[in-house]
């Protein structure tokens, strides 16, 4: 038999089997850890290069569902195209990643939380777990990341030219919270004190080594400033005696005293700011609304606060900067206008009015008008539940959940009987509300307060909004600033009757462009056949104002060069896309920031230049209807189906919103619109496609449709004419460009011209062409082949006669033709020198 094993032996067998047991068993467990590790260092890793490239301009490309990317998987075009002009070098997913971390939680502050998983990977790979340490420290590391954007919260309270990055909306948050507890004053102090014990806390620094360090700072600084003071006054009172120098005639000395006459003849060099300094347009808005460009709105509200006055000279030429571009690729951006560069000073807040608007709310009084509102209803065996009461400036809405059984029209019906029993006008009820399963009834404040547009352009909303044609339309019902951006809608249609506002909310609109857009970004085109409305903007001629060299007018008030004019604009049009198709570009944002960038081709031998956007505002659209409605009517359809893509924006109002002025072809290229008040519901269908504009109180009540969802409830804020003439004046008076902004000609023939021609119609030589071949001269037919009205071509017919190509008037019949072919029509025309 084999010898018998000593308890010792086998009690070492037995553990060095347990022992390879746990081995083997902690072996994944450990391989784990270090896989988990190496994801987190990763993560870390591509959060910082998102973070490290973030881009304000790429807001407009974070809007994207994730249906949206999965399509950048099928080449879609349009996720084709946002990933192309996105900044940040992860692209889309980089993008988002990175505006949510800045924008919408701790702003720059969220780089600090790039220590944390950084912190974890360092642990798992050591012990294969995170040390309780390492927690601890984690949670004072997000209490600090916590306090830097609670500080710059309330910062941002008292700079409104901070960037909200800076804070995020989490430090906005808990700013405000603070704020609403402590006042502004005692939010910076508390935030201020916490991020102070926070940095204290994670760095482990003791409090008491602190104060040491910071007393002896303060001794040191305070002696080296003493012994400096003491060597200013010892060499104050032994200054030596200045020495006298003779001055030989010699080369040298003569060469000292022409270089010093040469430096006293020379100008002095002046570095002032240029436009670059102002904010550009992107073409983005931020979440809380839309496109696209401007820049970062902290850099708008800087500007906004100027107080700079300008110098009193006028319309006299730019002058260049002393850093002006250089660079090889400058050559290719810059022509006419362009090529200047102005000292521009936006208009500042001062300009505007600052009358208080305080709102009225009397709690009693909606109480009352709450409890009228049930027992009417139950009058009419309508039983609501759960009224709730939202005041705002001028209307308050109580929204209310009607009873299981009732039917919503029955509730529409009785709109009539509730301004009765509130003996108040212009009740509007919205059944139901979007989104909510609740009815609103709008009812008008019996002491409305006036909202002022200083309000709008000083709010954080309008600062912060990010579209490129931002317009500040007013406040809605509940006192919130309501922004949109013209480019996104991207034509505006507004209707109203007389009195209604509607003067004064195409001066906002004016103004809100002008207040947040520099004159090489923004042109104006003015159409106002009333004369009387918009001429005061004749003083920005040259710097917003769009101009035609074949009209003598700035501000367009006769409808013959109201038809110039948009023709002119057409034919931008057309400049402007043949110039994308060339350079490989779809629209004007991608054109502008890649010649901006230096990075466009250009194949031909023109230089490239800068595209401004171009709005065009038409006060009264009737009034042009009826001189020349075919040439307005197409000229309009043309630009607001194509002029979208090259920076043209439409902006048409009418104080007589009917079929015959507002046509449907007009209509179908107008989505979003603009009602005050109106008549008649017949002309709230016109404007709205549906009824409640009759029921607006007017002094800028309005309801406004952004292009096929259901009508806002705005009240337009308020601007003076004063307001606006100050504003010109402020604008006017600075350097502007040497000319304006010059649309095509289209006024020119196929052939040479001569001076005596000025008096001949631009389409005399294709009408003397349609009568020669019809053999028929009428004002009928140039009426139709021309699509003119009937004042153009009676004018026409005229000059057909002067020139000997038709014959005299013969009552009913039609003018005898006198030339019977074309190369007599030739010679004729010839002889005149249109050809």
């Amino acid at each position: 038999m084999p010898a018998s094993l000593d308890d010792t032996t086998i009690e070492r067998a037995v553990a060095t089997r347990k022992r390879r047991r746990r081995s083997s068993s902690e072996e994944p467990s450990s391989r784990n850890a270090a896989i988990i590790g190496i994801l987190l260092a990763l993560v870390a890793i591509l959060l910082g290069i998102a973070l490290l490239s973030y881009s304000p301009a790429d807001q407009s490309n974070t809007e994207v569902s994730l249906s949206e990317l999965l399509r950048l998987l099928r080449n879609d075009d349009a996720v084709r195209a946002k990933l192309e002009t996105t900044h940040n070098w992860l692209g889309l997913l980089g993008a988002i990643i990175a505006d949510f971390l800045l924008h919408d939680t701790f702003g720059y502050a969220a780089v600090l939380l790039l220590a944390l998983p950084m912190w974890w990977a360092r642990d798992l790979f050591r012990m294969g777990t995170v040390d309780d340490a390492t927690w601890r420290k984690s949670a004072l590391l997000l209490l600090c990341v916590c306090a830097w954007s609670l500080w710059f919260g309330a910062l941002r309270l008292v700079w409104n030219g901070l960037a909200i990055e800076w804070s995020g909306l989490v430090g906005e948050f808990l700013a405000t919270i603070s704020a609403t507890i402590a006042g502004t004053m005692g939010a910076i102090v508390l935030s201020s004190a916490m991020l102070f014990f926070a940095c204290v806390f994670v760095t482990g620094t003791s409090l008491v080594a602190l104060v040491n360090r910071l007393r002896a700072a303060g001794v040191h600084a305070a002696s080296a400033l003493a012994v400096t003071v003491n060597r200013i006054f010892a060499s104050k009172t032994t200054a030596p005696k200045p020495q006298k120098i003779n001055v030989q005639d010699s080369d040298s000395s003569r060469e000292l005293f022409a270089f010093l006459r040469r430096t006293a003849q020379a100008e002095p060099r002046i570095v002032t700011p240029t436009e670059e300094d102002l904010p550009t347009p992107t073409g983005r808005t931020t979440k809380q609304q839309q496109p696209g460009d401007p820049a970062p709105a902290g850099s708008a509200a800087r500007k906004l606060t100027l107080t700079v006055q300008p110098s009193p000279q006028s319309n006299l030429p730019a002058q260049q900067s002393p850093t002006q571009d250089q660079s090889p690729q400058a050559a290719d951006r810059i022509r006419t206008n362009s090529d200047e560069t102005i000292l521009f000073t936006p208009p500042p807040l001062d300009l505007l009015l600052s009358g208080k608007e305080e709102q009225h709310i009397d709690e009693e009084e909606l109480k009352t008008n709450a409890r009228l509102l049930q027992e009417k209803l139950e009058t009419f065996k309508i039983k609501i539940e759960n009224v709730t009461v939202i005041p705002g400036p001028v209307i308050t809405q109580y929204e209310f959940v009607p009873a299981a059984g009732v039917k919503i029209s029955q509730i529409e019906a009785l709109a009539d009987d509730i301004a009765l029993a509130l003996k108040a006008k212009g009740i509007r009820i919205i059944a139901p509300i979007p989104g909510k399963g609740t009815v609103g009834v709008e009812i008008p404040n019996h002491t409305p307060s006036l909202v002022r547009f200083r309000s709008i352009v000083a709010s954080r909303t309008f600062r912060d909004y990010r579209g490129v044609l931002p317009l500040g339309l007013g406040k809605t019902i509940t006192g919130d600033v309501y922004c949109c951006d013209l480019a996104e809608l991207p034509h505006l249609l507004i209707a109203g009757a007389t009195g209604s506002g509607k003067s004064v909310g195409i001066n906002t609109i004016i103004m809100s462009l002008l207040y947040r857009l520099h004159p090489r970004h923004l042109k104006l085109v003015i159409i106002d056949p009333k004369k009387v409305e918009l001429t005061f903007y004749t003083k920005l001629k040259h710097h917003y104002l769009a101009a035609s060299p074949d009209i003598d007018e700035v501000v367009v008030t006769s409808p013959t060069n109201a038809v110039v004019i948009l023709k002119a604009l057409v034919a931008e049009m057309e400049q402007r896309y043949d110039l994308l198709a060339k350079v490989g570009q779809r629209k004007i944002s991608d054109y502008n920031r890649k010649l901006a960038e230096g990075t466009l081709k250009n194949s031909s031998d023109q230089p490239l230049e800068p595209m401004p956007y171009i709005v065009v505002i038409i006060d009264e659209l009737a009034d042009l209807m009826m001189t020349a409605r075919n040439e307005v009517e197409d000229s309009i359809i043309r630009l607001a189906q194509l002029a979208r893509a090259v920076g043209i924006h439409l902006v048409v109002a009418t104080q007589r919103p009917s079929v015959d002025v507002i046509t449907g072809l007009i209509k179908a290229n107008f989505p979003a619109r603009i009602a005050y008040q109106v008549a008649s519901k017949v002309d709230s269908r016109t404007i709205l496609d549906t009824v409640g504009a009759e029921q607006l109180l007017g002094n800028g009540d309005l309801l406004f449709t952004p292009g096929g969802q259901r009508p806002i409830r705005l009240q337009n804020s308020f601007i003076t004419t004063e307001e606006v003439e100050a504003i010109t004046d402020f604008i006017g008076k600075q350097r502007g460009y040497s000319t304006p902004y010059m649309l095509p000609s289209v006024a020119q023939g196929t052939g040479r011209r001569s001076e005596t021609d000025a008096d001949f119609d631009p389409l005399f030589v294709e009408a003397a062409r349609i009568v020669v071949h019809a053999q028929q001269g009428s004002t009928s037919l140039l009426q139709r082949r021309l699509r003119i009205g009937y004042s153009r071509a009676a004018r026409i017919v005229d000059q057909l006669e002067a020139a000997g190509i038709l014959g005299p008037f013969d009552g009913s019949k039609a003018r005898q033709v006198l030339i019977e072919s074309d190369a007599e029509l030739d010679m004729r025309l010839g002889e005149l020198g249109l050809i």
